[in-house]
């Protein structure tokens, strides 16, 4: 990784600690927009899959030692750098072809609905990772972390907090990484 990279990580992840942080110190109980993922998907465009997975990875485990670390503090730092890469491979591929075709509408679209996927690969499998921990077996996790989307499993109280969280999460990084892109001029060929 270069210098900018890293830089770009590190501010990135220190605003994911922040306001995780104080989300979580404002309303603990409630979680709408996933922060860490939102600025992972942001840094994983700009600085590429490294700088997003390292965002994330540093993001999670950080915010985990402020609030509450436990088992699913290295599996959601792994999973959402994971999720993060993957969106930086999706979100750059775009990038360079998204002057050959001017249909800015459709990358948009389709940078959300990669990230509202990978929002959704990320709540399944880190849920499931708590589940397997918690003794389940690892196909009833799974279901779990499926269902625990939609209705309260194992403490929740809220109903259909889970495609709210990865819509309102897609949505802002689709936001983010279109805005920040028109602003600093950014194309596949330039970083």
């Amino acid at each position: 990784m270069r210098s900018r990279e890293i830089t770009l990580a590190a501010m990135l992840s220190a605003l994911g600690v922040v306001f995780r942080v104080a989300k979580n110190l404002a309303i603990p109980q409630s979680q709408f927009v996933n922060l860490p993922l939102l600025f992972a998907f942001v840094g994983s465009h700009l600085g590429g899959p490294s700088a997003g997975f390292l965002v994330a990875a540093l993001a999670y485990l950080i915010s985990d030692l402020l609030i509450l670390p436990g088992v699913w503090t290295l599996a959601d730092a792994f999973l959402g750098g994971l999720a993060a890469a993957l969106f930086g491979f999706i979100s750059r591929g775009l990038a360079s072809v998204e002057h050959r075709l001017a249909a800015a509408l459709l990358w948009f679209i389709a940078r959300f609905i990669a990230a509202f996927l990978l929002c959704f690969f990320f709540d399944v499998t880190s849920s499931a990772v708590l589940y397997v921990a918690l003794g389940l077996p690892l196909r009833v996790a799974i279901a779990m972390g499926i269902v625990g989307l939609f209705f309260p499993v194992m403490g929740g109280s809220l109903v259909g907090v889970g495609p709210i969280t990865e819509f309102t999460t897609a949505l802002l990084s689709a936001l983010i990484v279109e805005k920040v892109s028109r602003a600093l001029g950014f194309s596949q060929e330039k970083s």
